[in-house]
Protein backbone atom coordinates (compact mmCIF):
# COMPACT_ATOMS: atom_id res chain seq x y z
CA UNK A 1 0.00 0.00 0.00
CA UNK A 2 1.46 3.25 -1.05
CA UNK A 3 2.14 6.02 1.67
CA UNK A 4 -1.09 8.03 0.59
CA UNK A 5 -3.24 5.09 1.83
CA UNK A 6 -0.98 3.99 4.68
CA UNK A 7 -3.02 6.41 7.23
CA UNK A 8 -6.14 6.96 5.29
CA UNK A 9 -8.51 9.48 7.19
CA UNK A 10 -11.55 9.40 5.06
CA UNK A 11 -12.69 6.77 2.53
CA UNK A 12 -14.73 8.56 -0.43
CA UNK A 13 -17.19 5.56 -2.28
CA UNK A 14 -19.20 6.79 -5.12
CA UNK A 15 -20.99 4.42 -7.01
CA UNK A 16 -21.09 5.47 -10.79
CA UNK A 17 -23.35 4.52 -13.65
CA UNK A 18 -23.05 5.73 -17.00
CA UNK A 19 -21.70 9.11 -15.69
CA UNK A 20 -19.04 9.65 -18.24
CA UNK A 21 -20.74 13.36 -18.75
CA UNK A 22 -19.77 14.04 -15.48
CA UNK A 23 -17.90 11.66 -13.29
CA UNK A 24 -14.31 13.20 -14.55
CA UNK A 25 -15.30 16.56 -13.03
CA UNK A 26 -16.79 15.04 -9.71
CA UNK A 27 -13.37 13.25 -9.17
CA UNK A 28 -11.40 16.33 -9.75
CA UNK A 29 -13.67 18.44 -6.55
CA UNK A 30 -12.89 15.33 -4.91
CA UNK A 31 -9.04 14.88 -5.72
CA UNK A 32 -8.57 18.68 -5.04
CA UNK A 33 -8.97 18.26 -1.49
CA UNK A 34 -7.35 20.34 1.21
CA UNK A 35 -7.48 16.65 3.41
CA UNK A 36 -4.62 14.54 1.33
CA UNK A 37 -5.01 11.53 3.53
CA UNK A 38 -7.98 9.66 1.74
CA UNK A 39 -8.91 7.26 -0.60
CA UNK A 40 -11.45 7.64 -3.13
CA UNK A 41 -13.80 3.81 -3.93
CA UNK A 42 -15.36 3.97 -6.91
CA UNK A 43 -17.48 1.38 -7.55
CA UNK A 44 -18.62 1.15 -11.15
CA UNK A 45 -22.15 -0.27 -11.47
CA UNK A 46 -22.18 -2.20 -14.77
CA UNK A 47 -21.49 1.46 -17.20
CA UNK A 48 -22.77 0.83 -20.76
CA UNK A 49 -20.85 3.90 -21.59
CA UNK A 50 -17.33 4.55 -21.27
CA UNK A 51 -17.66 5.49 -17.62
CA UNK A 52 -15.26 2.52 -16.68
CA UNK A 53 -12.46 4.19 -19.26
CA UNK A 54 -12.44 7.58 -17.60
CA UNK A 55 -12.59 6.23 -13.97
CA UNK A 56 -9.92 3.48 -14.61
CA UNK A 57 -7.19 6.84 -16.75
CA UNK A 58 -7.74 8.60 -12.90
CA UNK A 59 -6.92 6.01 -11.19
CA UNK A 60 -3.68 5.28 -13.12
CA UNK A 61 -2.71 8.78 -12.14
CA UNK A 62 -3.57 9.20 -8.82
CA UNK A 63 -2.71 5.84 -6.26
CA UNK A 64 -5.54 7.04 -4.10
CA UNK A 65 -8.32 5.88 -6.65
CA UNK A 66 -9.12 2.78 -6.49
CA UNK A 67 -11.80 1.24 -9.04
CA UNK A 68 -14.41 -2.13 -8.74
CA UNK A 69 -16.63 -2.84 -10.85
CA UNK A 70 -19.82 -4.51 -10.78
CA UNK A 71 -20.33 -7.36 -13.12
CA UNK A 72 -23.95 -6.57 -13.05
CA UNK A 73 -25.90 -3.59 -12.20
CA UNK A 74 -26.61 -3.80 -8.40
CA UNK A 75 -27.76 -0.46 -7.95
CA UNK A 76 -26.21 2.27 -5.50
CA UNK A 77 -27.62 1.16 -2.39
CA UNK A 78 -25.57 -2.44 -2.95
CA UNK A 79 -22.55 -0.78 -4.72
CA UNK A 80 -22.61 1.94 -1.58
CA UNK A 81 -21.72 -1.45 0.69
CA UNK A 82 -19.39 -3.22 -1.27
CA UNK A 83 -17.59 -0.37 -1.32
CA UNK A 84 -17.92 0.26 2.87
CA UNK A 85 -16.42 -3.61 2.59
CA UNK A 86 -13.30 -3.04 1.42
CA UNK A 87 -13.03 0.83 2.70
CA UNK A 88 -10.23 1.64 5.48
CA UNK A 89 -10.38 5.33 6.56
CA UNK A 90 -11.46 6.45 10.11
CA UNK A 91 -14.60 8.05 8.70
CA UNK A 92 -16.75 7.52 5.59
CA UNK A 93 -18.71 9.60 3.24
CA UNK A 94 -21.21 8.55 0.21
CA UNK A 95 -20.67 10.77 -2.64
CA UNK A 96 -23.24 10.15 -6.00
CA UNK A 97 -21.30 10.44 -8.94
CA UNK A 98 -22.77 14.11 -9.87
CA UNK A 99 -21.72 15.70 -6.60
CA UNK A 100 -19.22 18.46 -6.15
CA UNK A 101 -17.32 18.47 -3.05
CA UNK A 102 -15.70 22.37 -1.57
CA UNK A 103 -12.22 21.92 -1.21
CA UNK A 104 -11.91 21.89 2.52
CA UNK A 105 -15.65 19.68 3.33
CA UNK A 106 -13.30 16.37 3.95
CA UNK A 107 -10.71 18.62 6.22
CA UNK A 108 -13.52 20.71 7.59
CA UNK A 109 -15.93 18.05 8.49
CA UNK A 110 -12.95 15.38 9.68
CA UNK A 111 -11.64 17.70 11.79
CA UNK A 112 -14.93 18.54 13.67
CA UNK A 113 -15.32 14.37 13.32
CA UNK A 114 -12.01 14.26 15.94
CA UNK A 115 -12.19 17.41 17.63
CA UNK A 116 -15.84 16.46 19.14
CA UNK A 117 -15.53 12.24 18.62
CA UNK A 118 -18.34 11.86 16.95
CA UNK A 119 -20.37 8.64 15.53
CA UNK A 120 -21.73 11.48 12.70
CA UNK A 121 -20.91 15.43 11.10
CA UNK A 122 -23.31 16.91 8.84
CA UNK A 123 -22.80 20.18 6.74
CA UNK A 124 -24.95 22.50 4.86
CA UNK A 125 -25.43 21.94 1.36
CA UNK A 126 -26.55 23.53 -2.01
CA UNK A 127 -28.31 22.69 -5.01
CA UNK A 128 -27.26 22.95 -8.28
CA UNK A 129 -30.32 22.99 -10.36
CA UNK A 130 -29.37 22.02 -14.10
CA UNK A 131 -32.25 23.47 -15.86
CA UNK A 132 -32.76 26.76 -14.71
CA UNK A 133 -28.30 26.63 -13.69
CA UNK A 134 -28.79 28.31 -10.31
CA UNK A 135 -27.64 27.50 -6.90
CA UNK A 136 -29.51 27.55 -3.87
CA UNK A 137 -28.75 26.61 -0.24
CA UNK A 138 -31.15 23.43 0.85
CA UNK A 139 -31.96 25.11 4.45
CA UNK A 140 -34.61 21.51 5.30
CA UNK A 141 -31.71 19.21 5.15
CA UNK A 142 -30.70 20.15 8.78
CA UNK A 143 -33.88 22.35 10.57
CA UNK A 144 -31.83 23.94 13.37
CA UNK A 145 -35.40 24.64 15.00
CA UNK A 146 -35.69 21.22 16.05
CA UNK A 147 -32.05 20.46 17.06
CA UNK A 148 -31.03 20.72 20.40
CA UNK A 149 -28.87 24.53 21.07
CA UNK A 150 -25.51 22.86 21.69
CA UNK A 151 -22.02 21.39 19.34
CA UNK A 152 -22.38 18.22 19.77
CA UNK A 153 -25.89 16.17 20.55
CA UNK A 154 -27.12 12.11 20.55
CA UNK A 155 -30.28 11.35 18.45
CA UNK A 156 -32.64 11.35 22.25
CA UNK A 157 -32.16 15.15 22.32
CA UNK A 158 -34.13 15.55 19.60
CA UNK A 159 -37.31 15.82 21.19
CA UNK A 160 -40.11 15.76 18.38
CA UNK A 161 -40.06 15.46 14.42
CA UNK A 162 -37.06 13.35 14.95
CA UNK A 163 -37.87 12.25 10.86
CA UNK A 164 -37.76 15.72 9.37
CA UNK A 165 -34.94 17.25 11.22
CA UNK A 166 -32.70 15.94 8.45
CA UNK A 167 -33.70 14.81 4.75
CA UNK A 168 -32.30 10.84 4.50
CA UNK A 169 -29.44 11.10 1.90
CA UNK A 170 -25.70 10.13 2.84
CA UNK A 171 -23.85 13.12 1.20
CA UNK A 172 -23.89 15.65 3.33
CA UNK A 173 -22.58 13.59 6.07
CA UNK A 174 -19.40 11.79 7.10
CA UNK A 175 -19.50 8.87 9.53
CA UNK A 176 -17.40 6.56 11.94
CA UNK A 177 -16.37 4.00 10.38
CA UNK A 178 -16.12 1.73 13.92
CA UNK A 179 -20.17 2.76 14.34
CA UNK A 180 -21.14 1.83 10.74
CA UNK A 181 -19.70 -1.85 11.13
CA UNK A 182 -20.56 -1.51 14.72
CA UNK A 183 -24.34 -1.26 13.90
CA UNK A 184 -24.23 -3.94 11.31
CA UNK A 185 -26.45 -1.39 9.10
CA UNK A 186 -26.00 -1.80 5.23
CA UNK A 187 -28.20 -0.01 2.28
CA UNK A 188 -30.89 -1.73 0.60
CA UNK A 189 -30.55 -3.08 -2.18
CA UNK A 190 -33.39 -0.94 -3.95
CA UNK A 191 -33.15 1.29 -7.45
CA UNK A 192 -34.64 4.08 -5.65
CA UNK A 193 -34.97 5.35 -2.02
CA UNK A 194 -32.19 3.01 -1.45
CA UNK A 195 -30.63 5.53 1.25
CA UNK A 196 -33.54 5.90 3.43
CA UNK A 197 -33.11 2.84 5.69
CA UNK A 198 -29.45 3.37 6.62
CA UNK A 199 -29.41 6.78 7.01
CA UNK A 200 -32.29 6.98 9.02
CA UNK A 201 -31.05 4.23 11.22
CA UNK A 202 -27.51 5.10 11.87
CA UNK A 203 -28.99 8.46 13.34
CA UNK A 204 -31.80 7.11 15.56
CA UNK A 205 -28.39 5.17 16.67
CA UNK A 206 -25.83 7.86 17.13
CA UNK A 207 -25.11 9.23 20.46
CA UNK A 208 -22.66 11.57 19.21
CA UNK A 209 -23.75 14.12 16.39
CA UNK A 210 -22.50 17.45 15.10
CA UNK A 211 -23.94 19.86 12.34
CA UNK A 212 -21.22 21.69 10.75
CA UNK A 213 -23.08 25.06 9.87
CA UNK A 214 -21.08 25.88 6.86
CA UNK A 215 -22.45 24.93 2.79
CA UNK A 216 -19.44 22.37 1.79
CA UNK A 217 -21.31 20.25 -0.95
CA UNK A 218 -23.16 21.03 -4.09
CA UNK A 219 -25.66 18.92 -5.56
CA UNK A 220 -26.97 18.47 -8.71
CA UNK A 221 -31.06 18.18 -9.25
CA UNK A 222 -33.09 18.04 -11.86
CA UNK A 223 -31.11 15.82 -14.02
CA UNK A 224 -32.97 14.07 -16.73
CA UNK A 225 -30.91 10.83 -16.48
CA UNK A 226 -31.08 9.93 -12.97
CA UNK A 227 -32.72 7.68 -11.27
CA UNK A 228 -34.76 10.23 -8.90
CA UNK A 229 -36.31 11.49 -12.15
CA UNK A 230 -38.00 8.15 -13.27
CA UNK A 231 -39.00 6.73 -10.02
CA UNK A 232 -42.52 5.54 -12.23
CA UNK A 233 -40.04 2.41 -12.92
CA UNK A 234 -39.72 1.93 -8.95
CA UNK A 235 -42.72 3.21 -7.33
CA UNK A 236 -42.78 0.74 -4.52
CA UNK A 237 -39.44 1.62 -3.24
CA UNK A 238 -40.19 4.36 -1.03
CA UNK A 239 -42.75 2.12 0.98
CA UNK A 240 -40.44 -0.77 1.34
CA UNK A 241 -37.76 1.95 2.94
CA UNK A 242 -40.50 2.72 5.60
CA UNK A 243 -41.55 -0.51 6.56
CA UNK A 244 -38.21 -1.69 7.03
CA UNK A 245 -37.11 1.77 8.88
CA UNK A 246 -40.24 0.49 11.21
CA UNK A 247 -39.38 -2.88 11.51
CA UNK A 248 -35.60 -1.92 12.71
CA UNK A 249 -37.57 0.51 15.00
CA UNK A 250 -39.84 -2.25 17.05
CA UNK A 251 -36.46 -4.29 16.56
CA UNK A 252 -34.40 -1.90 18.62
CA UNK A 253 -37.39 -0.56 21.13
CA UNK A 254 -37.28 2.44 19.80
CA UNK A 255 -40.71 2.58 18.06
CA UNK A 256 -42.56 3.13 21.64
CA UNK A 257 -41.12 6.34 21.73
CA UNK A 258 -41.21 7.96 18.02
CA UNK A 259 -43.82 6.77 17.03
CA UNK A 260 -45.87 10.30 16.39
CA UNK A 261 -42.26 11.31 14.49
CA UNK A 262 -42.84 8.29 12.15
CA UNK A 263 -46.12 8.63 11.52
CA UNK A 264 -45.86 12.07 10.76
CA UNK A 265 -42.55 11.70 8.80
CA UNK A 266 -44.81 8.81 6.83
CA UNK A 267 -47.90 10.95 5.64
CA UNK A 268 -45.57 14.20 4.31
CA UNK A 269 -42.95 11.39 2.82
CA UNK A 270 -45.66 9.57 1.10
CA UNK A 271 -47.51 12.27 -0.18
CA UNK A 272 -44.44 14.31 -1.70
CA UNK A 273 -44.14 10.47 -3.61
CA UNK A 274 -47.90 10.80 -4.66
CA UNK A 275 -47.87 14.39 -6.11
CA UNK A 276 -44.07 13.55 -7.84
CA UNK A 277 -44.96 10.51 -9.65
CA UNK A 278 -46.94 10.06 -12.57
CA UNK A 279 -48.80 7.27 -15.41
CA UNK A 280 -49.92 3.78 -14.13
CA UNK A 281 -47.58 3.88 -11.21
CA UNK A 282 -49.32 6.05 -9.45
CA UNK A 283 -52.84 4.21 -8.98
CA UNK A 284 -50.48 1.07 -7.49
CA UNK A 285 -48.89 3.87 -5.41
CA UNK A 286 -51.78 5.54 -4.19
CA UNK A 287 -53.85 2.52 -2.66
CA UNK A 288 -50.43 0.55 -1.52
CA UNK A 289 -49.89 3.91 0.38
CA UNK A 290 -53.47 4.27 1.61
CA UNK A 291 -53.28 0.52 3.03
CA UNK A 292 -49.97 1.32 4.86
CA UNK A 293 -51.13 5.02 6.37
CA UNK A 294 -54.51 2.98 7.65
CA UNK A 295 -52.65 0.48 9.31
CA UNK A 296 -50.37 2.83 11.48
CA UNK A 297 -53.90 3.65 13.00
CA UNK A 298 -52.64 7.42 13.60
CA UNK A 299 -54.69 9.53 16.14
CA UNK A 300 -55.80 12.72 14.61
CA UNK A 301 -54.75 14.59 17.45
CA UNK A 302 -50.89 13.39 16.91
CA UNK A 303 -50.38 15.55 13.85
CA UNK A 304 -47.69 18.30 14.22
CA UNK A 305 -49.59 21.03 12.05
CA UNK A 306 -52.51 21.00 10.14
CA UNK A 307 -51.04 20.61 6.84
CA UNK A 308 -49.68 17.13 7.74
CA UNK A 309 -53.35 16.47 8.84
CA UNK A 310 -55.26 17.72 6.04
CA UNK A 311 -52.40 15.69 4.05
CA UNK A 312 -53.64 12.57 6.09
CA UNK A 313 -57.39 13.22 5.51
CA UNK A 314 -56.54 13.58 1.71
CA UNK A 315 -54.66 10.16 1.50
CA UNK A 316 -57.74 8.42 3.48
CA UNK A 317 -60.49 9.70 2.55
CA UNK A 318 -60.32 9.96 -0.97
CA UNK A 319 -60.05 7.77 -4.18
CA UNK A 320 -56.96 7.59 -6.46
CA UNK A 321 -59.35 9.45 -8.97
CA UNK A 322 -60.41 11.85 -5.99
CA UNK A 323 -56.88 12.21 -5.21
CA UNK A 324 -55.77 13.15 -8.55
CA UNK A 325 -58.58 15.85 -8.87
CA UNK A 326 -58.00 17.54 -5.55
CA UNK A 327 -53.96 17.24 -6.78
CA UNK A 328 -55.04 19.41 -9.81
CA UNK A 329 -57.84 21.74 -7.84
CA UNK A 330 -54.30 22.73 -5.13
CA UNK A 331 -52.20 23.38 -8.21
CA UNK A 332 -54.54 25.53 -10.04
CA UNK A 333 -55.20 27.25 -6.64
CA UNK A 334 -51.40 27.40 -5.62
CA UNK A 335 -51.07 28.60 -9.61
CA UNK A 336 -53.40 31.73 -8.79
CA UNK A 337 -51.79 32.41 -5.40
CA UNK A 338 -48.55 32.52 -7.37
CA UNK A 339 -50.22 34.84 -10.28
CA UNK A 340 -51.35 37.09 -7.35
CA UNK A 341 -47.95 37.26 -5.67
CA UNK A 342 -46.60 37.74 -8.86
CA UNK A 343 -48.82 40.44 -9.84
CA UNK A 344 -48.14 41.97 -6.20
CA UNK A 345 -44.69 41.78 -6.81
CA UNK A 346 -44.88 43.54 -10.34
CA UNK A 347 -47.12 46.43 -8.69
CA UNK A 348 -44.42 46.93 -6.35
CA UNK A 349 -41.51 46.47 -8.61
CA UNK A 350 -43.47 49.09 -11.03
CA UNK A 351 -43.40 51.33 -7.15
CA UNK A 352 -40.08 50.62 -6.87
CA UNK A 353 -39.00 51.77 -9.89
CA UNK A 354 -40.90 55.18 -9.75
CA UNK A 355 -39.18 55.32 -6.50
CA UNK A 356 -35.91 55.01 -7.71
CA UNK A 357 -36.26 57.57 -11.07
CA UNK A 358 -37.22 59.85 -8.14
CA UNK A 359 -34.98 59.16 -5.99
CA UNK A 360 -31.92 58.95 -8.60
CA UNK A 361 -33.50 62.94 -9.60
CA UNK A 362 -33.51 64.26 -5.67
CA UNK A 363 -29.42 62.18 -5.55
CA UNK A 364 -28.79 63.94 -8.96
CA UNK A 365 -29.98 67.44 -7.43
CA UNK A 366 -27.69 67.13 -4.22
CA UNK A 367 -25.29 65.82 -6.60
CA UNK A 368 -24.96 69.08 -8.01
CA UNK A 369 -25.56 71.35 -4.97
CA UNK A 370 -22.53 69.31 -3.63
CA UNK A 371 -20.38 69.78 -6.83
CA UNK A 372 -21.25 73.98 -6.42
CA UNK A 373 -20.38 73.48 -2.63
CA UNK A 374 -17.13 71.62 -3.22
CA UNK A 375 -16.66 74.23 -6.11
CA UNK A 376 -17.06 77.26 -3.43
CA UNK A 377 -15.27 74.89 -0.90
CA UNK A 378 -12.23 74.57 -3.44
CA UNK A 379 -12.06 78.80 -3.96
CA UNK A 380 -11.95 78.98 -0.10
CA UNK A 381 -9.70 77.04 0.20
CA UNK A 382 -7.28 78.32 -2.35
CA UNK A 383 -8.24 82.21 -1.10
CA UNK A 384 -7.19 80.79 2.61
CA UNK A 385 -4.23 79.42 1.27
CA UNK A 386 -3.06 83.24 -0.43
CA UNK A 387 -3.82 84.67 3.08
CA UNK A 388 -1.63 82.15 4.66
CA UNK A 389 1.21 82.85 2.25
CA UNK A 390 0.16 86.67 2.41
CA UNK A 391 0.04 86.11 6.47
CA UNK A 392 3.51 84.43 6.61
CA UNK A 393 5.10 87.14 4.11
CA UNK A 394 4.31 89.77 6.08
CA UNK A 395 4.99 88.18 9.66
CA UNK A 396 8.55 87.84 8.41
CA UNK A 397 8.49 91.53 7.48
CA UNK A 398 7.48 92.42 10.47
CA UNK A 399 10.20 90.12 11.79
CA UNK A 400 12.55 92.04 9.72
CA UNK A 401 11.38 95.57 11.06
CA UNK A 402 11.44 94.28 14.61
CA UNK A 403 14.76 93.45 14.32
CA UNK A 404 15.84 96.25 12.47
CA UNK A 405 14.48 98.34 15.39
CA UNK A 406 16.00 96.56 18.23
CA UNK A 407 19.34 97.25 16.08
CA UNK A 408 18.48 101.24 16.04
CA UNK A 409 17.49 101.54 19.24
CA UNK A 410 20.35 99.49 20.49
CA UNK A 411 22.66 102.25 18.35
CA UNK A 412 20.91 105.06 19.89
CA UNK A 413 21.76 103.72 23.55
CA UNK A 414 25.72 103.01 22.71
CA UNK A 415 25.44 106.62 21.13
CA UNK A 416 23.36 108.22 24.21
CA UNK A 417 26.22 106.35 26.35
CA UNK A 418 28.74 107.45 24.19
CA UNK A 419 27.76 111.02 24.59
CA UNK A 420 27.11 111.87 27.69
CA UNK A 421 30.84 110.30 28.15
CA UNK A 422 32.73 112.60 26.32
CA UNK A 423 30.33 116.09 27.93
CA UNK A 424 31.23 114.82 31.47
CA UNK A 425 34.91 115.11 30.42
CA UNK A 426 35.84 118.04 31.71
CA UNK A 427 33.92 118.01 34.70
CA UNK A 428 35.91 114.72 36.05
CA UNK A 429 39.49 116.63 35.42
CA UNK A 430 38.22 119.09 37.23
CA UNK A 431 37.66 116.96 40.36
CA UNK A 432 40.59 115.18 39.88
CA UNK A 433 42.09 118.70 40.45
CA UNK A 434 40.71 119.53 43.08
CA UNK A 435 41.31 116.84 44.80
CA UNK A 436 45.25 116.61 44.43
CA UNK A 437 45.20 120.46 45.84
CA UNK A 438 43.73 119.12 48.41
CA UNK A 439 45.89 116.54 49.71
Amino acid sequence: MSDELSNVIVSVIIPVHNAAEYIAETLTTVLAQSLKEIEIILVNDNSTDNTLDIVTKIASEDSRVRVITNPSNVGGGESRNIGLRIATGEYIIFLDDDDYADKEMLKRMSDRATAQQTDVVICRCQSIDLQTNTRSPMPLSAREDLLPEKEVFSSREIADDFFRAFIWWPWDKLFRREAILASGLEFQPLRTTNDLYFVCCFMLLANRISLLDEILISHTIHRAESLSSTREDSWHCALQALTSLRLFMQDRDLLASRSRDFNNYAVVFLEWNLNTISGPSFNLLFNDVKSFILSLEIDRDDFYDDFIKAAYGRIVNQSAEEYIFSLKDRALCELEHAQMLNSTLQEEMTSLKQSTVSQRSEIDVLKAQVSDKTTIIHELEQRNTHLEDEYQTRQQKLLSIENAYHELTQRYTDLVSSLSWKMTKPLRLVKEITARKKS
